[in-house]
């Protein structure tokens, strides 16, 4: 009896006792403002981890070493909100910089914040897309930088030598001799 409990034990250990999530399938329809409904307090379990899940993946993929400098922990700087949207099991988690308990700027960068579909497990599927018609997002195509080299500007003027003072007064008055 006692080996088949090691035995058990053992292969729950190595194969792990959770099913493995079964990949996301159904096509991820982006709320807008019509469509977003804020979660309210308090707020569902599934909530509160698909935050936490956001969270994580934005400290993951953050690119700037001291965008949480002066935090204590990367969370101390970091709000979220979560929506749910027309896409039925899953939550939208916008994640906003807010860095006014961790001192310096409050928004450390232009985009203040990222957002993310993410299932009631944690798992973030997808990033939020640029806004439409927004140019300030675009992406230039390859090999669009073919432009003419532009003309270099003309060299600025010598920096002038040093001035001579010139003298004031009336010299033909003057006897030479210094006063003092």
């Amino acid at each position: 009896m006692r080996g088949r409990v090691v035995a058990a034990g053992c292969i729950a250990v190595l194969a792990g006792c959770a099913a493995k999530p079964k990949a996301w399938t159904t096509p991820i329809e982006w709320p807008d403002e019509t469509s977003a409904s804020l979660v309210g307090q308090p707020m569902e379990a599934g909530a509160a981890v698909a935050a936490a899940g956001a969270i994580r993946e934005f400290i993951r993929t953050n690119p700037d070493p001291t965008l949480f400098q002066g935090c204590s922990s990367p969370e101390q700087g970091l709000a979220v909100a979560v929506f749910t949207g027309p896409t039925q099991g899953l939550y939208f988690v916008a994640v906003h910089q807010d860095f006014r308990r961790c001192g310096g700027p409050r928004i450390r960068v232009l985009d203040a914040w990222d957002a993310y579909a993410v299932t009631p497990q944690g798992e973030v599927l997808a990033k939020a897309p640029p806004p439409a018609g927004d140019a300030s997002f675009a992406v230039p195509p390859p090999g669009s930088d073919t432009q003419a080299p532009a003309e270099e500007a003309p060299a600025p003027p010598p920096a002038p030598g040093p001035q001579v003072p010139v003298p004031t007064g009336d010299a033909e008055r003057s006897s030479g001799a210094t006063s003092g």
